[in-house]
Order: structure tokens, then sequence, then C-alpha cells
């Protein structure tokens, strides 16, 4: 069966576990889409975009340290190469260019499957040429749009590809994102499959030697309004009155229009640590292996690759009973849910897990004995996808 397997680079961190195992199973030839705003997202790192070329090889774009740690991911895959978008505007002429390219590309291999792990405006101009395939594969992350993101640029490329006249089989990642979906879009009742994230390994590799103390409260990833970060601000005067000493540092870069309260974060200068900017790898894995526990105070939420970045590295997490979090996280097993939009009940939380330094007997409990198996379970429900 030969596969082809066009994904983002914001979700790469999932989709190059599942890569990792599909490539033995399969003719696996993946596509990266690479936009300016997407050059340090996720597990890439480059350095610029070239200008003449539209696909592009792995080592011919990624810096040096990031191509070393993807290289194993993408050994024994029929085909790599990157998307290059260089143009800032989803949709132009160079985007639909771009999308001529990548189909003359592509059909030379007579594909089975044409997989996207979701897709964004500049895929648009791939429906041009879909017909000519057999089967399309649509891998839904959220299908609502998160609260504070919902923009003509994420809700256009859905009804396109939703109703593409083509036969598709849309995946998920949570029992939660599939309801959610069947609950929006009633006229897609067939065709669902729901593949379970499991841990991340590629940062693991990442960690550095030596120390592992635990120093602080961690929060990373977008700074977004659903994230709920104003929550967690609040519910930190709480968590100081008890352990006045403790840390807490927010990692991330701010979404377009957030605001945070500033005078709060001035008050508790000395506790509250804002690293505002895009984390390369090798910092987050380090923040990561030195945080306490990780916080997730989000207002909704699908599934969270911030959850399993951090079970990848054996951190449990604090997170509001959402989304797919109760799927995944077994309540002070191996971490606690609390509440959404509630900072007093986030505090206890908090509080709780700091108390004896409970959060070490969480951290006990995350397991990663079962996770080759759990990646290879979901090779299995996609390959069976595939097929039928």
């Amino acid at each position: 069966m030969t596969v082809v397997y066009y994904m983002q680079v914001a979700f790469m961190d999932a989709t190059i576990e599942l890569v990792n195992i599909l490539k033995k199973h399969v003719q696996l030839h993946v596509l990266i889409e690479l936009t300016p705003s997407g050059r340090n997202t996720s597990v890439i790192e480059v350095d610029h975009l070239p200008d003449d070329k539209t696909l592009v090889k792995p080592e011919q774009v990624l810096s040096p340290r990031s191509y070393q740690g993807l290289k194993p991911y993408f050994e024994g895959v029929a085909s790599v190469h990157f998307v290059i978008h260089p143009h800032k505007t989803g949709l132009s002429y160079s985007t639909l260019n771009a999308s001529f390219k990548v189909w003359k590309y592509i059909k030379q291999f007579r594909p089975d499957i044409i997989h996207f792990e979701t897709f964004s405006l500049r895929a648009i101009g791939m429906l041009l040429y879909l017909r000519s395939f057999k089967n399309v594969c649509l891998t839904i992350h959220d299908p609502v749009p998160h609260s504070g993101e919902d923009t003509w640029k994420i809700s256009l490329p859905r009804t396109f590809f939703f109703n593409m006249p083509v036969k598709k089989k849309f995946l998920f990642y949570s029992d939660f994102a599939k309801a959610q979906f069947e609950q929006y879009y009633k006229d897609h009742a067939p065709n669902k499959t729901v593949l379970k994230m499991s841990p991340y390994s590629f940062l693991r590799r990442l960690v550095p030697d030596g120390e592992d103390k635990k120093k602080y409260i961690l929060f990373f990833g977008r700074l977004s309004p659903y994230k709920g970060v104003d929550d967690l601000l609040n519910a930190m005067p709480d968590v100081f009155r008890e352990f006045p000493d403790e840390q807490l540092i927010i990692a991330g870069k701010r979404y377009y229009g957030f605001d945070m309260d500033e005078e709060l974060l001035n008050k508790y200068k000395n506790n509250i640590t804002l690293i505002e900017k895009h984390i390369p790898n090798e910092e987050l894995a380090t923040l990561i292996q030195h945080a306490k526990f990780i916080v997730c105070p989000y207002k909704d939420a699908t599934q969270s690759g911030v959850l399993m970045t951090a079970f990848g590295l054996n951190t449990p997490v604090i997170a509001t009973n959402v989304g797919s979090f109760p799927e995944f996280i077994d309540h002070n097993v191996n971490g606690l849910l609390v509440p959404p939009s509630d900072p007093e009940k986030l505090a206890e939380g908090i509080r709780f897990a700091l108390r004896n330094e409970h959060y070490k007997t969480l951290a006990q409990n995350i397991s990663h004995l079962t996770e080759d198996e759990m990646w290879n379970r979901n090779t299995e429900i996609l390959l069976h996808a595939y097929a039928s």
C-alpha cells in the first residue's frame, strides 16, 4: 500500500511518532507544509526558507541539530519533503502554484491513500486534484475552534475539506473529539476512527544528563485565551500564601491580541517568571525535566500535545476537567483534574500536589512500559482504516 502523508509542522510532535511506526508497514511518502510563521514551531528549527523551491529535503532546510533529532524518524520512509510556502498570505497565487507542484509530484506514486494530518488555508489548492485519487483520510485535531481563535482562516478550509466530493474517512485522537465532530457535523456520520494519543518520545532524547532536581511549577505552550493563563495567575496568590517561596514559570509565545494581568505579574515578580518566546526543543526538554508538574488550566480543549509531551518526560499534569483530559488523566493517580474557570479550585489542586511533595507520587504512576504498544495499536487501527 502506498500512502502520502501530508502534515503541518504545528502537529509534528504527534505525527512523527505515528510516522515512525507506519513507515514499517506501507510505502510512505511524507510531505510537511512549512510557512514563514512555522519556521520555529513544534519540533523543528529552520534558519531560512528557500525562495526558489517548493519541495525541499529535510537536510536542506532544517538546522543541523534539528535534522539530527528528526533523522531517526525519517529513516526508512520512502520519501520526505518540506512543502515551502514563502508567502505570508494563506491563500495566494504562490500557494496555488505550490499545490500544483505537489500534485505533480505525488501523482507519480499513484497512492492508495492521501492522508491529511489536519489542513490549512494553504492546502485548499490541493482540492483541485484530489478527485484523481481513490481515498482521502482527514485527521481532525479540533472539530470546533478554540475560544478566541475562531476565524475565517480556520472555518473556510473546514468547509471545503469536509464537503469535498471524494471518498473520505475522518480520524480523531480522542473520543471527545469524535463526539464533538458528530455533534457539529451530523451529515458526516459514517467513516470515523479514533486513534488514542500516546506519550511523545521526541524530547526525551534531548534531556541533559545529570541533575534532576524539581524546582518549579510550569505552564508551557501558546499563550492564548482558551489556555486559562488568567485563571492560573488568579490562583497563584493562594498558592504563594501557603508556599511563599514557590516558583511558577510561564513559557511560550503570546497569541495575537491576548492580554495578561501585568499588575499581578509585577506584584509576584520574585515568584513568577514569564518566558515569552518560542522555546527551542533543548530548552523545553530541560524546563519540563526540572518541573515538579505541569499546569493546563484550559477553559476548553480537545486533546493536548502538552499533556503527551509531559507524560513522555514522566512529569505529572494538573488539568481542568475539559475535553479529553479525563480520558488520559486518572485523577490523583497520574495527575489531578480540577473544574475549569475556577481559580480557587485550581489553587487547591496545586497546593495539594505540593504538600509533602505529592507530585512525586503522581510521577511514579506514569508508565512508559506500554508506550510502544500504544503507538503500534494506533498503527493497526490506522492500517485498518486505510484498508477499509
